[in-house]
């Protein structure tokens, strides 16, 4: 992706990232993957950047420098470490709903916190029954009064376990579509508990947590939208959170593959370096095509959702996921190929890699559901060539 389409703003953004995550944030990342804890101190430092708040509006105290400003930043961080990546990342999907549901009181009162890092807002939508198929959602809401009685359960909620309050998705009727409404929820509220933090294979570093609900009682007030708004607003919140997921597939797929050139020019095989053996240098031809064209479809996503081309952008924004997801997985198992023994290791980074391409292929809607998501589309549609510019 060529760096002509940002400002002057947006690039001295992403050099303050860069200094983060070589000076800060790369020292840490194989502690962060170790230990699978939450960086709270890094967190903090991004915050001080002002990264946070770029996913704020400028009149909740965010910093207006465009998605693709952060979408970057989150690939740069990911080159390191992908774990970390996707916890700075997910207070954009938390904050999604507040941003387009929320009374003008609760983003005064909650955005600013949000911008500056005082509190956390995860994204909480799957249930043990319920992950991408929203019409089977089990969590109840339940009017009483002037509120409502949150009872269910979530789980795999990112940074969950830290943060302050959730966007909650629960059925407050039987209609498959428009029964799910939106509510924020405060991890204070009485009757919210959190249950087990998951011990996952990879994207390590971030919560990924159970929090269960036993008649939580939401004012209506915390609604965020109309009754029945929630699968519209999940949908929104889906679209960027894809965005980042891909953002971070990159950033896998860029460390992946310069570790893999530089091992490939440096160790040695029947007299040459192996990068010269045509099955390690067409490899890695090939791997350094796909991750360009991958690039590609993300960057012309990431023009779509920036200028709100509906469904158009959704369906590119599936894409992206499904390319960049997949140009991940590939290169990763690649890399550990040409590493050879030495690749499966914790001395190289590229096991770490393998293992949070993997996680990438799974989180904000699997493999098989972008190809659903794509092919839809093209039933109704037909491919959509004008909306690539071809």
């Amino acid at each position: 992706m060529t760096l002509d389409k940002l400002t002057s703003e947006q690039r001295m953004m992403l050099a303050a990232v860069d200094r983060f995550t070589v000076e800060r944030l790369e020292p840490r990342a194989a502690d962060i993957d170790e230990s699978g804890l939450f960086s709270s101190d890094l967190y903090a430092e991004v915050a001080e950047l002002g990264l946070l708040a770029t996913m704020i509006p400028e009149a909740y105290g965010g910093i207006d420098v465009g998605v693709r400003t952060v979408m970057l930043a989150v690939e740069r961080m990911a080159r390191v470490s992908p774990g970390f990546a996707i916890s700075v990342a997910n207070l954009g999907d938390g904050v999604s709903s507040i941003i387009h549901g929320a009374t003008q009181e609760i983003k005064e009162s909650v955005l600013p916190e949000a911008a500056s890092g005082q509190a956390i807002v995860a994204f909480a939508l799957t249930e043990p029954g319920s992950g991408s198929d929203n019409a089977s959602l089990r969590l109840k809401a339940i009017r009483d009064g002037d509120d409502y009685l949150l009872t269910g359960q979530k789980i795999y909620i990112t940074n969950g376990s830290v943060s302050d309050y959730f966007t909650v998705y629960a059925r407050t009727s039987e209609d498959p579509r428009n029964g799910v409404s939106a509510f924020l929820v405060p991890r204070s509220a009485p009757g919210l508990s959190l249950g087990r933090d998951e011990n996952l294979l990879g994207l390590r570093g971030t919560p990924a947590s159970v929090v269960n609900f036993d008649s939580v009682r939401v004012p209506s007030a915390w609604r965020l939208g109309d009754e029945g708004d929630g699968f519209r607003l999940a949908m929104v919140s889906l679209d960027e959170a894809r965005l980042n997921i891909s953002a971070i597939a990159l950033g896998i797929c860029r460390r992946a593959l310069d570790e893999s050139i530089e091992f490939a020019r440096n160790r040695v095989s029947f007299g040459q370096p192996i990068i010269r053996h045509q099955g390690i240098g067409f490899l890695l031809a090939d791997l350094a095509s796909e991750m360009a064209a991958a690039w590609s479809i993300f960057d012309r996503a990431l023009d779509a959702y920036e200028n709100n081309e509906g469904r158009a952008a959704s369906t590119l924004v599936s894409m992206a996921k499904l390319a960049t997801t997949a140009a991940a997985m590939r290169i990763t198992t690649e890399a550990i190929q040409i590493h050879g023994g030495a690749g499966l290791t914790r001395d190289y980074i590229v096991e770490k890699l393998f293992r949070d391409a993997k996680a990438c292929q799974i989180l904000d809607g699997t493999t098989q559901i972008q190809e659903l998501i794509i092919s839809r589309q093209l039933e109704k549609v037909g491919f959509p060539y004008e909306v690539l510019g071809w």
